[in-house]
């Protein structure tokens, strides 16, 4: 099976001496509610912080690394395009903290960048990887009009009441995939 989402994790050094205007930009350009992670369409989940590095002793500590983080909907490259066309304003604010970055307005230098930060990662943290947003929203809109309907027989999600529920909305269909229970 195909999954129908896959996992970024970008991983890039901060320009010495700015990472709390990084830290800054992040607050201006990605308010709580209105994440431009969204404006890309099809984002799962999305994380951007800066790191700071641990303290050592006796060893000149590395600097600061700023970290993207995103499960979205496949494939990957068009939902980096998506980011790319619809938050440039965001990214270049605080991306542009970060060393070698080329901006967001040339698409090649901008995936090239992108590529050169990706850390190869073999997980992914949402689950339901098999399914994109679309299909996980239809399927917690179905468990929702469902949640009102108790089986009359006490059988398990596949008794026909749930079945029927599925059916109650003809452009809604069940997936394919069953969400984990809660």
């Amino acid at each position: 099976m195909v999954d129908a989402t896959e996992a970024l994790v970008l991983l890039a050094r901060v320009r010495a001496g700015e990472a709390d205007a990084a830290r800054e930009a992040i607050a201006a350009h990605w308010p709580a509610g209105h994440s431009p992670f969204a404006a890309a369409g099809g984002t799962h989940l999305a994380r951007l912080q800066v790191l700071a590095p641990p303290a050592r002793s006796r060893r000149r500590a590395p600097g600061e690394h700023l970290l993207l983080a995103a499960d979205v909907d496949a494939p990957l490259d068009a939902w980096i395009e998506r980011l790319r066309t619809a938050a440039a304003g965001p990214l270049d604010a605080v991306l542009g903290h970060c060393a070698f970055y080329p901006g967001a307005a040339e698409p090649a230098a901008f995936a090239r960048w992108v590529a050169a930060n990706r850390l190869s990662i073999g997980f992914s943290v949402i689950g339901s990887p098999g399914a994109t947003l679309a299909e996980v929203g239809a399927a917690l809109d179905l468990r929702e009009r469902c949640a009102g309907r108790a089986c009359p027989t006490g059988a398990s999600r596949r008794c026909a009441c749930r079945a029927g529920c599925s059916r109650a909305s003809p452009t809604t269909s069940a997936p394919a995939w069953r969400p984990a229970r809660t």
